[in-house]
């Protein structure tokens, strides 16, 4: 089974798409690009869990191996797929995280498209993570029904065996031991040989599963800190919105102030100028009659 870290190989091709908004590729042509494929990716992801839940209950009911080894081997290489598809839309994501935050130095965005990108790569990162959640719970489901068929083969061996017994032997991998024992000493030889196997497939089958459930948790992890960076982001520019609301609030206010000053101050100004025209007309009008 493929990890879901193993995206490296995909590397390259990410960096493609990060040089892309300065090879003539526009910051919205970029931005909207990944919100489709990643919206198109989670599609089809959703369809491949589908098809492994389908495939998990053909191996469960399998009546012999090769019908069993049939079922898993198509099983895992649908697995494999779907976590590669997982792979791309976590480094998608993060490419989406990168162009958000280039915005914040690009003059031509404004706040309100930036916090709106943020509360787009926000909502898909989440419904991303739901979709993990999903994937993880269908497998958790699909692992404790592989353990409850290996309890029963074990109790046909040990019949006696306590709750605890059967716990502690398919935690330490000792139903194939128990098994082997078995098939030694059994005169059906080849019924015993053919459970032996199957319990050594089922319990390789809860192995490749709990791997795959604690990569799972892992990325489920990763993408929670992803939204929560996200929020912040937009937090830090509705704040900035604000404040820059209250200077521009404070600056009318300023404005205002300073437009009733003006009118005052002409006022006056009007007033001095013509209580200077009235005394020298006075003055002009006592000089006239002395001289007169």
């Amino acid at each position: 089974m493929n990890q879901m870290g193993g995206g490296h190989a995909r590397e390259p091709r990410n960096n493609a798409r990060h040089n892309a908004g300065y090879n003539g590729v526009s910051a919205d042509e970029e931005f909207f690009g990944l919100v489709d494929r990643i919206t198109c990716q989670m599609s089809e992801v959703d369809q491949h869990i589908n098809e492994i839940r389908g495939m998990h209950e053909r191996a469960l009911v399998a009546t012999n191996e090769p019908r069993h080894k049939e079922a898993a081997a198509e099983r895992d290489r649908k697995v494999a797929v779907t976590n590669n598809a997982i792979a791309d839309i976590r480094d998608n994501l993060k490419e989406m995280a990168d162009v958000c935050k280039r915005s914040k130095h690009d003059p031509s965005v404004t706040a309100g498209q930036m916090t709106a990108r943020g509360g787009r790569h926000k909502a898909l990162a989440k419904k991303f993570a739901d979709q993990l959640q999903r994937y993880r719970q269908m497998e958790y489901e699909y692992s404790q029904r592989n353990r409850e068929r290996l309890e029963r083969q074990y109790r046909i061996a040990r019949p006696n065996a306590s709750e605890e017994e059967v716990r502690d032997a398919i935690a330490s991998n000792q139903v194939g031991q128990v098994f082997a024992k078995s098939v030694e000493n059994s005169n059906r030889l080849g019924d015993a040989r053919r459970v032996l196997r199957d319990v050594e497939e089922r319990q390789a089958d809860i192995k490749k599963i709990e791997k795959t459930i604690n990569e799972l948790a892992q990325l489920f992890v990763e993408v929670s800190d992803m939204v929560n960076q996200q929020q912040e982001m937009i937090d830090s520019i509705d704040t900035a919105v604000e404040a820059a609301y209250t200077n521009v609030a404070a600056a009318n206010t300023e404005v205002k102030s300073a437009i009733v000053y003006r009118k005052k101050s002409r006022k006056k100004m009007w007033c001095i100028i013509i209580f200077l025209i009235i005394i020298i007309i006075v003055v002009g009008l006592v000089l006239y009659f002395k001289l007169r």
